[in-house]
């Protein structure tokens, strides 16, 4: 009996971990408009990497009655995956074929397109007091990395997968 009632006690011990608590300020990250070319964003990606920041730029857009809003992330992924597209489609009808200065060309050739045509989109977002694991669970849904974090339907952070990692880590490894 005691056993259990430790237990009950531990465990009422532990205090909801919310959102707001583990998210990021918007300050902390580099923003680039959907408009703007993918070599504009490997510019800045560079710069982000070369200062040890998180390696994830903020697409920003037009949304509703004009207002900028952010429309969704940019990651080395979206960078590398984005600009080598026209080869990797290829792959898929035909297989893969390699030839010597392929990632050049396919480099150049990709460099000019939009921000937007290879952003991960947003798909969710979490409200800043909900429970950590509301942002885990919709991390898992839509495997994505990062969350818009809002505040009455303002956003005022993101929550990086990252994050969550880190606290687990805390809970595990004390």
């Amino acid at each position: 009996m005691t056993v259990g009632i430790n237990l009950a006690l531990s465990y009422c011990m532990y205090s909801e971990k919310t959102v707001k608590n583990y998210m990021r300020s918007l300050d902390q990250y580099c923003y680039i408009d959907e408009d703007e070319n993918i070599q504009k964003a490997l510019v800045a990606m560079n710069n982000i990497r070369k200062e040890g920041k998180d390696q994830c730029l903020v697409v920003l857009g037009a949304g509703p009655l004009e207002m900028e809003i952010i429309k969704g992330f940019v990651t080395p992924s979206e960078l590398v995956f984005g600009l080598l597209s026209h080869f990797l489609k290829g792959v898929q009808r035909s297989g893969p074929i390699f030839w010597e200065g392929q990632l050049e060309t396919e480099c150049l050739e990709g460099v000019n397109k939009r921000v937007g045509e290879i952003m991960l989109s947003i798909k969710a977002y979490v409200r800043e007091n909900e429970m950590l694991m509301e942002a885990v669970f919709l991390l898992n849904k839509y495997k994505m990395d990062f969350l818009p974090v809002v505040r009455n339907d303002e956003v005022v952070g993101i929550i990086h997968l990252d994050d969550i990692l880190k606290e687990i880590c805390g809970i595990i490894l004390k």
